[in-house]
């Protein structure tokens, strides 16, 4: 009887009548290895070894799915792979699989399928920045790189969809890489050089690129970035950290003046910023985007004085923070930049400097001087 309907729904995937669910007894499986249940019920479309490449698979319209091809497995996700088992694939021959199979065998043969049939067409990074992925980041940015529905709503801003047409456009790979290390301020993304190393960092930076910004296996240069609009006039530094880039001088080889800044960064700009240099300042709560924490990872593995000369004197499109070139001259903006970089900055790159890669030393307490009389 298993054999007629088998033959069955066969001859109607071939004859071009759809997918059927297929009700074989529940007691026909209930003991079957998980390597008989592949044979059984997926090889006969998408081969032994995952090749989709058999006879009743290349009659298919749209033909099964390739497991062991890396441009076509980007998307499948444990949690794809389950769903696909247990629901099937409207507009596919892919049939439900529900109610013939039960979830703890629905749920071995995915693991069958990534762990036996996946991994040998996946190249070491792709492998260790899968894994990375699913372990840390999938909670918050989604399995499929498009945001995790809970993190939408109950995440301020959301966490990023890498999807978009606007994260190709901005995302570049040295972005990502300093993302992933030193975290992004005013958001819930937190710095990861602590917990893995530069070459892991590097690994799930290029799993992001290439599994959901371009599935299509045709990553932007920067030529193409250059051209949608991309500018990397705020990400001064290497993707990973190098203190020659802090170490640059300002603008015009200005020196500034630590103590006029003080002054005037307490007077004016510390009710938003925080006299702390935080972003915890009174006014704090009602702006957004949110003032800059000067105290972050990420700024202070970033906001060198060209940076904060920069920033200070053009202001931040879309914020509230002003352009300080209209009423205040090169050196008084250099006075505030270098108050801002020794004071807030410079202890957070400095410990760094003696620490092992993957590792960060407390920052060293620093103590904000009083305001000039």
């Amino acid at each position: 009887m298993t054999s007629i309907r088998l033959f069955t729904a066969v001859c109607a995937l071939v004859l071009g009548m759809g997918s059927i669910p297929i009700a074989w007894a529940a007691s026909e499986t209930k003991d079957v290895p998980t390597t008989e249940l592949y044979r059984k019920y997926c090889a006969t479309c998408h081969g032994l070894k995952g090749e989709g490449n058999t006879t009743l698979g290349n009659s298919m319209t749209p033909p099964p799915r390739r497991f062991n091809d890396p441009a076509g497995m980007m998307d499948l996700t444990q949690e794809r792979i389950l769903a696909s088992i247990r629901d099937g694939r409207p507009g596919t021959a892919m049939p439900a699989w529900g109610n013939t199979l039960s979830t703890p065998q629905i749920e071995a043969l995915s693991d069958y399928i990534r762990e036996r049939l996946m991994p040998s067409a996946i190249g070491a990074d792709h492998s260790l920045g899968q894994q990375i992925f699913a372990k840390n980041c999938s909670v918050c940015h989604g399995d499929r790189g498009d945001t995790a529905v809970w993190a939408q709503s109950g995440l301020t801003p959301p966490p990023r969809n890498f999807t978009t047409d606007l994260a190709r456009k901005e995302l570049t790979r040295e972005r990502i890489i300093f993302s992933i290390s030193y975290g992004r301020a005013e958001t819930a993304m937190p710095a990861w050089n602590e917990r893995f190393t530069k070459e892991e960092i590097e690994a799930v930076s290029d799993y992001i690129r290439t599994a959901f910004m371009f599935p299509d296996g045709h990553p932007a240069t920067p030529e193409e970035a250059a051209k949608t609009g991309h500018s990397a006039r705020h990400e001064p530094v290497p993707p990973h950290f190098d203190p020659k880039i802090m170490r640059e001088p300002m603008p015009g080889n200005r020196i500034g003046d630590v103590a006029w800044g003080n002054h005037f960064f307490q007077l004016n700009c510390a009710t938003c910023h925080g006299k702390d240099g935080d972003g915890q300042g009174p006014r704090a709560a009602f702006i957004n985007p949110k003032p800059r924490n000067f105290r972050h990872s990420a700024s202070q593995h970033k906001m060198n004085r060209p940076h904060l000369f920069e920033v200070i004197s053009n202001g931040t499109p879309r914020s509230e923070m002003p352009a300080w070139k209209t009423v205040l001259t090169e050196q008084e903006i250099a006075n505030i930049a270098e108050f801002v970089f020794v004071t807030f900055i410079q202890p957070g790159f400095a410990a760094e400097l003696t620490t092992t890669p993957g590792q960060t030393a407390p920052h060293a307490p620093t103590a904000t001087p009083e305001p000039a009389q």
